[in-house]
């Protein structure tokens, strides 16, 4: 990361619905936000399990990337790195291209894969 990018800090708590799949919430400063958002400069977006999601076993393992429209691509503008051994991930947006982005959080729980709902991102000009 460098000294002039965003940054925004997100808490992600994961519980298994009764349908074996992981529930994600996103929460900043211990209120609950969608995961994603606008974004109008570069920005580092760190996320961090949550000590009670620690405690099942959770523990990222990447994230998937992918554009939502195709004629506005900025999927490219994204990288992640996984940090302290899987407890948080970063994701990087350069914001260089206009667009939206579905960005899907990949975990893991006592072997299992589990992946996240898509919080969106979308790139914006400055206003």
């Amino acid at each position: 990361m460098n000294n002039t990018q965003e940054q925004i800090h997100f808490t992600v708590k994961i519980v298994l619905g009764s349908d074996d799949e992981a529930n994600f919430t996103y929460f900043i400063d211990k209120k609950e936000v969608t995961g994603g958002g606008v974004v109008r400069t570069e920005t580092a977006g760190i996320y961090s399990l949550d000590e009670a999601t620690l405690t099942k076993g959770f523990l990222f393992t990447g994230a998937t990337i992918t554009d939502i429209n195709k004629e506005t691509p900025c999927a490219q503008d994204f990288s992640f790195k996984v940090n302290d051994n899987g407890r948080t991930i970063t994701i990087i947006d350069t914001d260089e291209n206009l667009g939206t982005a579905c960005l899907v959080f990949n975990v893991e729980c006592n072997g299992k894969a589990y992946e996240s709902a898509d919080p969106q991102v979308k790139n914006e000009d400055v206003v």
